[in-house]
């Protein structure tokens, strides 16, 4: 008899991997995939986005989403995000599924294709492959509002 498979509940939160986020030049911190309003960058506690300083009022999406450190889950799948993560993205005829997306990956130049609700391949820079390629973006949820006093703001 076959030792029964391992239950994986990777499709149970959304999750990235820490390969995803770009470092900041201070020690430990990364930038925030929401950089225009994280403007000090973010840390790990505990395997999630911590509570990190905003310079406008209101709740970064990105806090409290889990960052593991491998590229896949033990099941093989890749991360995922919810829409909720995202701020500057267009959908077909305004109301259908994302077409484009500012890169969360923070990656240069123009919008980044989305199809299947995947983000597409594209390059960070001209010698490397962005790894927020092939995330899966769940249609769920709208980014919280700007300029909202939150308690979780510092």
């Amino acid at each position: 008899m076959n030792p029964p498979e391992p239950v994986c509940h990777c499709e149970n939160e959304p999750w990235i991997n820490r390969g995803m986020l770009c470092t900041t030049a201070t020690s430990g911190r990364f930038r925030c995939p929401e950089t225009r309003h994280c403007l000090h960058g973010l840390t790990i506690e505990n395997g999630r986005i911590a509570d990190h300083w905003r310079n406008v009022p209101g709740e970064c999406p990105w806090v409290a989403t889990l960052v593991t450190d491998s590229p896949r889950c033990s099941c093989g799948r890749g991360p995922w995000i919810k829409l909720r993560h995202l701020r500057l993205f267009t959908r077909k005829n305004l109301t259908g599924p994302v077409v484009s997306l500012s890169c969360p990956g923070l990656c240069p130049g123009p919008r980044v294709a989305v199809h299947d609700h995947h983000i597409c391949d594209h390059p960070r820079d001209n010698h490397t492959p962005c790894p927020w390629s092939g995330t899966r973006i769940a249609p769920v949820g709208i980014a919280p509002p700007l300029f909202v006093s939150d308690p979780h703001s510092r």
